[in-house]
């Protein structure tokens, strides 16, 4: 259940994802690079934005609401990077790496902000890349980023750029090494020999480095560039801004490293009280003349104004918070005095107790009969680590608010509670339907491009974006250490999870019926709005909704089966889905002749295609884990045991198995199941081989088609340029 179990964790901008290993999924009509699909004849440049992220960029629409460092403050940081970046004449020996370590909550990635935009008026900025929480490839956009903003700054550079990549459009799969080679040094290189060469010190931020998912890019990321500036190849000073986790600590120690870097720590430091009170009062002089009070006397008091500045220990997001709370419709004196009667734990020695003690004031006063609506929805937020402006992975508030079954004024209500730690940017749509035609017919009568463009839109932004300010409210709810009864990481919570999203399963399926492979609304409901709790004003994004809603209520459920605690009746109530309408909805979703798209399944990272209602997975090279098999084959095991799944004998899986070479069929082991029950249910079948590293399976609405379309599309465990090699 590769698309349909792991579909949440996708974000699809306008781009088709293709299989670049000799897969028989091909899309002949487009060049893939890097997994993107282009239109033949684009650009070196052009296919370079393409592999880049936009939203990294400091001036990106994406940080609109980005941190910055109120004036005045932080005067002392800022003076010292721009020093550092743009030394006075005759200053010998600049170090060429900077970097700035601390806490979250201290405000690194506001100096960060700051210092790129003064820079930039200076003229001496490259380019800047603001890590966030978005997917398991931000790594292999960090390099193409780099080098694009480059290119919008030196034109001699951007040609040569363009012309490396058109010799060699595979650039984009190779490893960070090469690709900084390619694209940094060698242009630099050859423009130095031309007498072209930029010839004076360019900086270049990296921002949220430990929000890079894997620690080992990391790690690569500061080596690369470390050895570079190390060795004077480019002209290029690099400033990073991170937490001080400790490989990131070693990837700075190491000697020949430290003697080139500039290190300042910014810590939770009462230093800064006298910057977090000109931030406080700034602030509440501005929510007086929102609401039009003009005063005489002071507001807040003094004794007030101490107290604050001593709660936020340092700390610049218990300010904004604070400034944020008060800020909210109802009396303002009222809402200062419950903050400044927050009392933390006082067995507690973390330097966060101030701010846990005020973000758990923030969650007692919720009213009861809301807060069940509030932990779902910080759930799913925390599930995909939605925080913060900083161009993030986003989830569309209307799919928000359908996967919760809220009506818009109980969804309103909802965010208005939350409002202190939760931006919900509900701007005006400004997506273009009229290149659909008539937006009064289900999209399935849509062109498959058509259908990614708004099956990306109502995924990632219809009805605008909710999201936490900032990470310390995400790392709050997760720590139940800290959140207590609060925390969305519980038993309870994930049943809570899970039940939810099994009810909106049962309550969709009603709904749909089949027509050929597809899905088309049951007889008797009129629209797709009628199952919608909050629907959109036409039917095409209607439906699209809906889809969706239906898909990621199934990957939700999926994604949680593997949890033991989860109540025995909901696994049995689970098994009784109609999975024949879940391969539906699939169809409907991706199209047909579309090319494979990036997902998981089961832990295993790969290459899925629908094709007549029947879903292919095949894992990614060198992606493979047996632990991941071990995990897996539990799996099996439990969703036997409540009867989700049942043996399917047939002489299949032998005829299947005689694909695998001999040599390797002692690590082979392979399934053939039905999922389901009676006329709701699919056949699954899967393989593993541990020798050679790879999973596959296919879920088919029977045996017979399933397996004509997995030997015509020649879907083998694997293809033969793989056994050739193993062999040989």
């Amino acid at each position: 259940m590769p698309i349909l179990a792991s579909s949440q964790y996708i974000t699809l901008n306008n781009g088709h994802f293709t299989d670049i290993n000799n897969s028989h999924f091909t899309d002949q009509s487009a060049e893939v690079i890097n997994n993107i699909s282009l239109a033949n004849g684009s650009a070196g440049i052009d296919i370079l934005l393409e592999a880049s992220n936009r939203d990294a960029a400091h001036d990106s629409k994406a940080r609109d609401y980005a941190p910055r460092c109120h004036p005045g403050t932080r005067e002392q940081h800022i003076e010292d990077i721009v020093y550092w970046a743009v030394p006075a004449a005759g200053t010998d020996n600049a170090l060429p790496l900077f970097w700035m370590k601390g806490p979250a909550g201290v405000g690194k990635s506001a100096i960060a902000q700051t210092c790129a935009e003064r820079l930039k008026k200076l003229g001496k900025l490259g380019a800047t890349f603001f890590f966030s929480a978005k997917g398991p490839d931000k790594a292999a956009e960090f390099i193409p980023t780099i080098a694009y903003q480059l290119s919008t700054e030196f034109h001699e550079y951007r040609g040569l750029v363009d012309k490396r990549i058109l010799r060699d459009k595979a650039i984009l799969d190779k490893t960070m090494a090469t690709q900084f080679q390619a694209f940094i040094v060698e242009p630099l290189q050859e423009l130095e020999k031309a007498g072209k060469g930029i010839g004076q010190r360019i900086v270049i931020i990296v921002d949220g480095l430990d929000e890079c998912e894997s620690t080992d890019d990391q790690c690569r990321i500061i080596e690369i560039i470390a050895a570079a500036a190390r060795d004077g190849i480019t002209p290029f000073c690099w400033a990073f801004f991170s937490r001080p986790e400790p490989h990131i600590e070693a990837s700075f120690s190491p000697a020949d490293v430290a003697q080139i870097t500039c290190m300042t720590l910014l810590p939770i430091s009462r230093d800064a009280d006298s910057d977090i009170e000109l931030y406080l009062r700034s602030g509440f002089e501005n929510i007086l003349r929102r609401r039009n009070i003009p005063l005489k006397s002071q507001w807040p008091s003094d004794s007030d104004m101490q107290t604050l500045v001593e709660k936020s220990n340092g700390l610049f997001i218990y300010a904004a918070t604070a400034l944020r709370v008060v800020a909210r419709p109802g009396p303002i004196e009222e809402a200062l005095c419950a903050v400044c009667a927050t009392s933390p734990d006082r067995t507690s020695n973390s330097p966060f107790a101030e701010l846990d003690a005020f973000y758990m004031l923030i969650m007692q006063r919720i009213p009861s009969e809301e807060l069940p609506a509030i932990l779902l929805l910080c759930m799913m937020l925390c599930r995909n680590k939605i925080y913060a402006a900083t161009g993030g992975y986003r989830i569309g508030a209307m799919l928000q608010r359908n996967m919760l079954s809220l009506s818009e004024i109980q969804f309103r209500a909802v965010c208005n509670q939350l409002s202190a730690v939760l931006h919900f940017d509900d701007r005006s749509d400004t997506f273009d339907l009229t290149q659909f035609g008539d937006t009064g017919r289900p999209f399935q009568r849509a062109t498959s491009a058509l259908t990614e463009k708004l099956r990306a839109h109502v995924i990632g932004e219809l009805g605008g974006s909710i999201y936490f300010y900032h990470k310390s409210f995400y790392d709050f709810l997760i720590d139940s250490t800290r959140s207590g009864i609060f925390s969305v990481r519980s038993l309870a919570m994930d049943n809570v999870y899970f039940k939810n999203n099994l009810g909106l399963l049962f309550k969709y399926e009603e709904s749909y019926c089949f027509q050929e492979s597809g899905l088309i609304l049951a007889p008797g409901v009129p629209d797709s709005a009628a199952s919608l709790s909050w629907p959109y004003i036409n039917e095409l994004v209607n439906s699209m909704l809906k889809a969706c809603v239906y898909d990621w209520a199934l990957g939700g459920c999926f994604s949680y089966i593997h949890l033991p605690w989860i109540e025995p009746q909901l696994m049995w109530d689970f098994g009784h889905v109609d999975f024949r309408k879940v391969l539906g909805s699939g169809t409907m979703l991706f199209a047909e002749h579309s090319a494979p798209l990036i997902s998981w399944s089961w832990g295993h990272r790969g290459y899925s295609k629908l094709i007549r209602g029947t879903h292919l997975f095949r894992s990614l090279p060198n992606r493979f884990q047996e632990s991941d098999a071990v995990k897996f084959n539990a799996i099996i095991k439990k969703m036997q045991k409540y009867g989700i799944i049942q043996p399917y004998y047939s002489n299949f899986t032998a005829r299947f198995k005689s694909f695998v070479p001999k040599k390797f069929q002692d690590k082979h082991t392979s399934g053939l199941y039905r999922i389901g029950h009676g006329p709701k249910s699919c056949v699954w079948y899967w393989e593993i081989n541990f020798r050679v590293g790879y999973y596959r399976e296919f879920m088919a609405p029977n045996l017979a088609e399933g397996q004509r379309i997995c030997e015509e599309e020649g879907f083998n465990l694997w293809n033969k340029e793989t056994h050739s090699e193993e062999e040989g």
